[in-house]
Parts: structure tokens; C-alpha cells; sequence
């Protein structure tokens, strides 16, 4: 049974690490990027079905990431995990539809908690997949009926 791939994007090495081992078993797939900049360059070539991500990054933090990835995907589930969020940073994540937020180092519930965004996010691909091959074939059926009308 597919699980669906998890992208993981924290710029603390060893707990990117340490997060990839607890969910490898629970997705097909673990991306990991250790920058905001990787972790959209892996988005945009990879299938990714949730993503787990650092709030407070140098360079891009986790808001700007997920703005990015909301101007090419407007529903694969954002998980954030941060142990400094603002209130500001999260307020403007919740506007951009983040799936939930998780406080490190305390990992407790993220494994539960990205199992749910992986299955959101493939049963989004899914029906995405499904509505795209229904638009496909209406459009092949007009085709059709235009030839036959002419």
C-alpha cells in the first residue's frame, strides 16, 4: 500500500536526522533539505505528499518557505515544528493553511500527526488525478461531437 513521500526541511542537522529516522517507516519516500532554498528545489522535482518544516531558518524561514510551495501547490499538508515560533510567524502560517504545528525537541504526536497529512495529501494527488483524467475525457467527448456535428 503506497503511504505517500514526506519532505522534511530544518536547517539543525542532527534533528533532521533524528526526524527522518522516526518517520521512514510510516512514508514511501523521506526528502530531507537542510535550507528552505533545497527543500522547494526537491518539491518542485519530487511527488511530495506532506511536509514537515522548521519555522525559524536562516536565509528563508519556514512562512516563506511555505509561500513558495503555495503558489505551486495549494494543498499539500504543512506541518511545522519549530521550539522558537513567534506569534507572528505562526499566525501567517495558519493564514496559509498550515496543517498543524508541532514544539521541538518534543516530538511526541508527529508521527500520528504525519500520518494524517500523508494521507490528506496522497488522497488529494488522488482526487487531483481523478479530476484531471474526468476534465480529460469531457474535453476528448466535445472533440467528438464537434467532429460529428461539422
Amino acid at each position: 500500500m503506497t503511504k505517500g513521500n514526506l519532505l522534511i526541511i530544518d536547517d539543525e542537522i542532527l534533528l533532521l536526522e533524528k526526524t527522518s529516522l522516526l518517520l521512514e517507516d510510516i512514508a514511501d519516500h523521506v526528502y530531507t533539505a537542510s535550507s528552505g532554498i533545497d527543500g522547494i528545489k526537491i518539491f518542485n522535482s519530487n511527488k511530495i505528499h506532506c511536509i514537515i518544516c522548521d519555522i525559524n531558518m536562516p536565509n528563508m524561514n519556514g512562512v516563506e518557505v511555505l509561500e513558495n510551495i503555495r503558489k505551486i501547490n495549494q494543498t499539500v499538508p504543512f506541518i511545522f515544528y519549530t521550539g522558537h515560533g513567534s506569534r507572528e510567524l505562526m499566525k501567517a502560517a495558519v493564514k496559509l493553511g498550515a496543517f498543524d504545528f508541532i514544539d521541538k525537541p518534543n516530538l511526541d504526536g508527529l508521527e500520528e500527526i504525519t500520518i494524517n497529512g500523508l494521507k490528506l495529501g496522497f488522497n488529494e494527488e488522488i482526487n487531483h488525478t481523478d479530476q484531471s483524467s474526468s476534465t480529460n475525457f469531457i474535453s476528448e467527448y466535445k472533440k467528438l461531437l464537434s467532429l460529428t456535428n461539422s
